[in-house]
């Protein structure tokens, strides 16, 4: 942005004069903009803070009716935003609010949809086989139990089991082929 020699007229700033507003920002901004990416090494911090600093002097525009050096003062409203934001993120540190999850993004939101919707599938599939391949099923993949400790609790042959999770498996897997054929 190329810095306007336009002279601020602060009696008609401190009135709210859009004008001289514009004036102030097109002359200070710049500036401003620089001198905080020298303090935060930060283009988009520095950026921020700079519009913060015209938000501040916007609000507060009926106390420049009393500033002497205007340069003076914009320059420390500046300091003050800046000291702001850092107290801000020393406290963020302090408290640990840089270690929470971060916002998860769309395609993240939509994995997680489809893997609840793929888990309800395979429950509505399950809940359709056969009483006890459910069973058996359910005992080795939802309890951990292994084949041999199914097989004796269920009063049934290891190899039974083994049939049950085959078939059980066989179903799960057609569905998810069919599945996939869908979306392609």
């Amino acid at each position: 942005m190329k810095q306007v020699d336009e002279p601020i007229d602060v009696v008609a700033l401190s009135q709210g004069s859009v004008k001289a507003f514009d004036a102030l920002f097109m002359s200070y901004y710049p500036r401003m903009k620089s001198f905080l990416y020298g303090l935060t090494g930060d283009g988009e911090a520095a950026e921020d803070l700079a519009q913060d600093t015209f938000v501040h002097l916007w609000m507060y525009r009926s106390s420049l009716r009393n500033v002497q050096n205007l340069n003076a003062y914009v320059y420390r409203t500046t300091k003050h935003v800046f000291y702001a934001w850092l107290e801000q993120r020393r406290n963020v540190a302090d408290i640990g609010l840089e270690k929470l999850p971060a916002v998860p993004s769309v395609d993240e939101v939509e994995e997680i949809v489809y893997g609840h919707e793929l888990e309800e599938m395979v429950g509505r599939a399950v809940d359709a086989m056969p009483e006890q391949r459910r069973t058996v099923y359910r005992m080795s993949r939802e309890q951990g139990l292994g084949n041999q400790e199914i097989a004796d609790r269920l009063g049934i042959s290891k190899r039974t089991v083994e049939t049950h999770l085959s078939a059980a498996l066989s179903t799960l897997r057609q569905m998810v082929l069919g599945l996939k054929s869908l979306l392609l």
